[in-house]
């Protein structure tokens, strides 16, 4: 069964002026089930000077309610379409738009969750804001949507949502995607060793432990520069305390700039640097690497999925080691052969993430979804995240696109070399036997089944 009209819904568009990954997540999904035949209508809130319906990309725009009166508004819409759209995926920044109420159990819901906000309700809100959010999050979002499946970004936020929300329904870890060049190209990095910091000014970025951690660096690499990209409410406060350090001289602010010109300065980064207290993902980690540009950051919660230590960044414990960290990753890149080697791996480790991908995988995790409200099938299994990785190896394998069809809608397969490759969501490795038997494959001499559990890297390595 496959979903045929899809209502994504997110409290943003990208015209909004505060715009973030959550929103280039919701757009590229729009934009790429389009392209698989699927009918789009992206829900979301007014914003002064766009019309109130847009076609954009394949995908119609609707815009209704402000800030806080979208979701009501939301909700009505879903309730009145509600016989012509049966598929929704309903993003939860915070607080998700409760779309099971106005579609009832004939339509398949998707919660998408990019990181758990529990913790920064209490550094925006005060009392008894941040205890209604949290409760809106976590209780109210448990009560409503029961077994409804979950996509989230990364591994971290997966646990994080199974650890503070203790929801019900099933989490998949479907990462972003990328757009980036078919190879990295070192040769257009500045001359001299630069940082290119691209983010949201937002309180829980820190930009204050950059700026900091940069003033510290310089005083061993004199040379050092940084170049911020982005706004939000943190702006002015970041441009007074890049003068009370006296840096001035050596950091750029650009604000909000155009694609064009974000991915320009990006492009003569030596580095990128993040002292953010957790993501969902680290999507501007990523979109760096795709460039060829490393990163160092601290260990925190998503962002430690999107670097791997060593090989595409650098990752530190404590906010202290961060100046330390950059002038020994900056050293080693005034090498041409250093650089191209982080260059080079930064980039195969991004080239693995694809928009396209990333809405297949949301689309058969609705039709999924849908197939079993369609069977009027009640989910009375406990969720459970453990992932079989199933490798075959042989004379006689099986078409990796013919196994897609035979096996289940959540299961994942790719050919990779002489082998193929499955994630198979739900079950241990007796459970993960059953699902190939029933698809026709048995262990023979032509066919070697390997199986294992699968570990938290293994949802981003073969996602």
């Amino acid at each position: 069964m496959t979903v045929q009209h899809v209502a994504v819904l997110n409290w943003r568009d990208r015209s909004h002026p505060r715009a973030g990954g959550a929103e280039l997540y919701c757009e590229q999904v729009a934009q790429h089930l389009v392209r698989q035949g699927v009918a789009v209508t992206y829900l979301t809130a007014r914003i002064a000077g766009r019309p109130a319906v847009e076609q954009r990309q394949g995908f119609r725009v609707v815009r209704m309610g402000g800030t806080f009166t979208v979701y009501l508004a939301v909700l009505v819409w879903l309730w009145r379409h509600r016989k012509h759209i049966d598929g929704v995926v309903d993003s939860q920044n915070g607080i998700p738009f409760f779309a099971p109420l106005a579609v009832g159990r004939r339509v398949s819901v998707v919660l998408l969750i990019h990181h758990v906000h529990q913790r920064q309700f209490a550094e925006y809100f005060g009392w008894p804001m941040r205890w209604i959010g949290r409760w809106l999050e976590k209780t109210a979002t448990r009560l409503v949507y029961g077994h409804r499946p979950i996509v989230t970004v990364s591994p971290s936020s997966r646990n994080a949502i199974r650890r503070e929300l203790r929801l019900k329904g099933r989490v998949f870890v479907v990462p972003c995607g990328m757009d980036g060049p078919d190879v990295p190209d070192v040769a257009r990095r500045a001359a001299r060793p630069r940082i290119v910091c691209v983010t949201r000014l937002v309180p829980h970025k820190r930009m204050d432990l950059v700026l900091e951690a940069v003033a510290k660096a310089r005083t061993v690499a004199g040379d050092l520069e940084l170049h911020l990209v982005g706004d939000g409410p943190e702006l002015d406060g970041v441009r007074a305390h890049v003068k009370r350090l006296g840096l001035e001289a050596s950091v750029v602010v650009h604000g909000r700039v155009t694609d064009a010109e974000r991915t320009a300065v990006l492009q003569t980064a030596w580095i990128t640097v993040s002292a953010s207290t957790g993501e969902g993902w680290g999507l501007s980690i990523l979109e760096a690497a795709a460039l060829g540009v490393p990163a160092v950051a601290l260990r925190v919660a998503g962002v430690q999925d999107a670097v791997l230590d060593g090989r595409t960044g650098v990752l530190v414990d404590d906010e202290s080691q961060l100046a330390d960290a950059i002038v020994e990753l900056v050293e080693r890149l005034r090498h041409p052969a250093e650089a191209t080697a982080w260059a080079s791996r930064a980039w195969a480790w991004s080239a693995r993430f694809t928009w396209e991908r990333t809405a297949t995988r949301i689309r058969f995790v609705l039709d999924a979804e849908a197939a079993r409200l369609a069977l009027h099938r009640p989910e009375h299994r406990a969720a459970g995240d453990v992932v079989t990785v199933v490798e075959l190896t042989g004379s006689a394998l099986p078409d990796a696109k013919d196994l897609r069809m035979r096996c289940r809608h959540t299961d994942i397969w790719s050919a990779r070399g002489d082998r193929l490759v499955g994630l198979i969501h739900g079950a241990d490795e007796v459970d993960a036997l059953t699902v190939l038997q029933r698809a026709g494959v048995q262990p023979s001499e032509q066919v070697c089944v390997r199986l294992r559990v699968g570990r938290p890297h293994d949802l981003l390595e073969y996602a």
